[in-house]
């Protein structure tokens, strides 16, 4: 992990939340995202808006908060939140009626790493895609200094790869674990930006891991509450150190299937299992420390270059101590489970997996490891 610099930064911020509360998380944005937000000091220099989505009500509403204060300033039909094509026009309405020299935005609702965020049950369930959100930021053309997951699982590899493709995200502030449902704390997190909106976005960043780890860190069942910064820039440079060390590793299928088994095994997953996302920092370490793989000085390098790249790329983490494994981003890698079974043809398809080759080494190991897989052409 490195430490973030700091620079010059001009006066005026833009925080904007996508919220859909069209599901099951509804209540929580009546309490306490809104209290939260609602308790951050009044400033000239921070503009706050929430265009929000309600399972209970019809239509979509555009909210102005300020100084303890809020206002619907706009109406909307109702919307598919888990759409795209919505968070492109969100994006562009916030460019419009909020222009700013910083831009923060938030999704809120339920998230799942490679599998996408914000589920829209209003709409069938319908959730925004890694290639959605590609295709709509890149379509509404905003540069976004901080995208920032109030939402489980978000750290990941696959978002962090998608978000750099398009040039325009400079950091990611989420967990590659779960989110309590209490969310963001968004007064512990802004109002050092509200106060000075000359803070830099690095420093922001900073700030919301602060404001996160004071609410999160004395609670006694908040064990899994890490969140952290992760550099998108430094990702989409580096992104080839990447597929070279998955060249490496699907060079030693043949040979070191059961220690990739074991190192997976050993390493540290998100705790819903569902999400079969393991942390690429202690996957890496595992690898390394295994005395077969390590005679393999090909992968080693490989694995170590990976394993730089990321901690390099996470300028700020804070993990309570059951979580100190994990280093700021995770990568799927879904293995004799259902899960699997039936959502590898589908990740085979994701931008990360597709470009890095990913997927295909997924594809073989599971061929090699269970025989069972039936693999599309």
């Amino acid at each position: 992990m490195s430490v973030i610099a700091e620079d010059d930064s001009d006066g005026t911020w833009t925080i904007a939340l996508y919220v859909d509360a069209d599901c099951s998380l509804e209540m929580y944005w009546d309490d306490p995202s809104l209290p939260y937000l609602l308790n951050i000091p009044e400033s000239d220099g921070l503009s706050i808006v929430a265009i929000i989505d309600r399972l209970s009500t019809e239509g979509v509403e555009r909210m102005e908060i300020s100084g303890g204060s809020y206002s619907v300033v706009e109406t909307y039909p109702e919307m598919n939140f888990g759409d795209g094509a919505t968070f492109q026009w969100f994006l562009t309405e916030v460019d419009t009626y909020y222009p700013a020299d910083h831009l923060l935005v938030i999704p809120w609702d339920h998230g799942s790493a490679w599998k996408g965020f914000c589920w829209d049950d209003s709409s069938d369930g319908d959730c925004i895609t890694l290639q959605e959100m590609e295709d709509a930021i890149v379509g509404a053309g905003i540069y976004i200094d901080i995208l920032a997951f109030d939402a489980c699982s978000c750290s990941s590899i696959e978002i962090t790869y998608q978000a750099a493709r398009t040039g325009l995200v400079e950091l990611l502030v989420a967990s590659e674990e779960l989110v309590a449902g209490d969310g963001f704390p968004y007064d512990k997190m802004f109002t050092p930006v509200a106060l000075d909106p000359s803070r830099t976005p690095d420093q922001v960043a900073v700030d919301m891991v602060d404001g996160w780890m004071e609410v999160y860190e004395p609670l006694s069942w908040g064990w899994y509450c890490t969140l952290g910064v992760v550099d998108v820039m430094e990702i989409a440079e580096s992104a080839d150190v990447i597929t070279a060390w998955v060249e490496e590793m699907t060079e030693g299928l043949e040979h070191f299937t059961s220690n990739y088994r074991k190192a997976l095994r050993d390493s540290y997953y998100v705790s819903c299992g569902s999400h079969y996302q393991v942390d690429m920092v202690d996957l890496g370490r595992h690898i390394m420390d295994d005395p077969e793989m390590a005679e393999d000085t090909e992968l080693m390098e490989a694995t170590q270059a990976m394993v730089d790249l990321i901690d390099g790329a996470v300028k700020y983490v804070y993990n309570p101590d059951r979580t100190s494994a994990c280093g700021g981003v995770s990568m799927y890698w879904g293995s004799h489970n259902q899960a699997f079974r039936t959502g590898y043809e589908t990740y085979r398809t994701i931008a990360f997996a597709e470009d890095s080759g990913w997927g295909e080494f997924l594809v073989l190991y599971n061929l090699m490891t269970c025989g069972w897989m039936r693999v599309s052409k």
